[in-house]
C-alpha cells in the first residue's frame, strides 16, 4: 500500500513540475508588450525576465532588429546585474555580491547573446554598437 502511495504521488508531482514548465509567464503577452515593459523598469533582473518572455514570444513578423535588441539589451542587464549593480536608483544605491560561479555562468549566458547580435551590428545604431563593443570589453576583463 505504502509502495502504491509513493508512486502516485512521485507521477503526480512529475505531472506538475512537467505542467508548471508549460505554463506561459504572465509578465506580457506579446513580444512588443514585453519590450515596452522592459523600458519602463530600471531593475535588471526584472529587465532580464521581460527579455527573455520577449524572446518566447518573438515571432518571424516583429524582424530579426527587434530580436537582435532585445538579445542586446538582455546582455547589457545580464552582465551589469552580475557584476552587482541592481539597477535600483533611490536615494540609496543599492549594490550586490555574487558567487563566482554564477557571474561565470551570467557572463556565459551573456556572451551567447552578444555572439547572436553580432550578425546584425550593421543594422544597429552608433549607440547600440557602442554599446556592444563596451559589453565585450566588459565580458574580455572579467
Amino acid at each position: 500500500m505504502k509502495k502504491l502511495l509513493f508512486i502516485s504521488l512521485f507521477f503526480f508531482a512529475s505531472e506538475f513540475v512537467v505542467a508548471e514548465k508549460t505554463v506561459p509567464s504572465k509578465l506580457c503577452n506579446t513580444f512588443a508588450e514585453c519590450m515596452a515593459k522592459s523600458e519602463k523598469t530600471d531593475i535588471y533582473r526584472k529587465k532580464i525576465s521581460l527579455y527573455d518572455e520577449a524572446l518566447v514570444h518573438y515571432k518571424k513578423t516583429d524582424s530579426e532588429i527587434l530580436r537582435a535588441r532585445a538579445l542586446l539589451n538582455r546582455a547589457n542587464a545580464t552582465i551589469r546585474e552580475a557584476l552587482g549593480d541592481t539597477g535600483y536608483k533611490g536615494e540609496i544605491p543599492l549594490k550586490v555580491t555574487h558567487k563566482p560561479e554564477y557571474k561565470t555562468n551570467q557572463f556565459k549566458k551573456a556572451t551567447a547573446d552578444l555572439d547572436a547580435v553580432k550578425a546584425n551590428l550593421n543594422e544597429f545604431s552608433s549607440n547600440e554598437r557602442e554599446l556592444y563593443e563596451e559589453l565585450r570589453n566588459l565580458l574580455q576583463t572579467k
